[in-house]
């Protein structure tokens, strides 16, 4: 009787994966792609934070070429930087905004933020970039997530 318990719970478990692997998004970012990310944007953010740092991904999200990274730094150590060696304020929050564009096989930052107190896509006025880079970003109002405002903003333009 345990054994067959056993059985039928591993062949749950077993269906489950399947199920999760079904319902992975189909644009789903590999480990190379994620590392090429990250290492194209650890040095612009270590350039402004004056410092080694690393970076906790909060999101990170590509379409068509584009990226867009939300987070923190940490030190190498996974602690706090030293905040003194920014331009930010000590008593704010301390986001990292990154959006990076590949080109030529590289991707290259566009735009950096390491001490957003505010998510930055809370004030984009334009949703320029591909839906895509805005999924699971809440834009903070009543409007429903980025991505879907996105994909509404330019449907109602007559583009994909």
């Amino acid at each position: 009787m345990k054994r067959r318990v056993f059985e039928w719970r591993a062949a749950l478990l077993g269906l489950l994966a399947l199920v999760a692997m079904w319902a992975a998004p189909a644009s789903a970012m590999d480990a190379a792609e994620r590392r090429a990310v990250l290492d194209a944007a650890r040095p612009v953010a270590a350039g402004k934070a004056g410092q080694p740092v690393r970076i906790k991904v909060g999101v990170l999200n590509v379409d068509a070429g584009w990226a867009v990274l939300t987070g923190e730094l940490v030190s190498p150590s996974g602690g706090s930087p030293d905040w003194a060696k920014t331009e930010c304020h000590p008593d704010l929050d301390k986001m990292l905004w990154v959006v990076l564009k590949k080109s030529a096989g590289q991707w290259k930052v566009k735009e950096m933020d390491i001490c957003a107190s505010e998510p930055p896509y809370w004030y984009l006025t334009r949703l320029e970039w591909p839906c895509g880079v805005y999924a699971g970003l809440d834009a903070g109002g009543d409007d429903g997530p980025l991505e879907k405002q996105c994909r509404d903003q330019k449907k109602r333009a007559g583009r994909r």
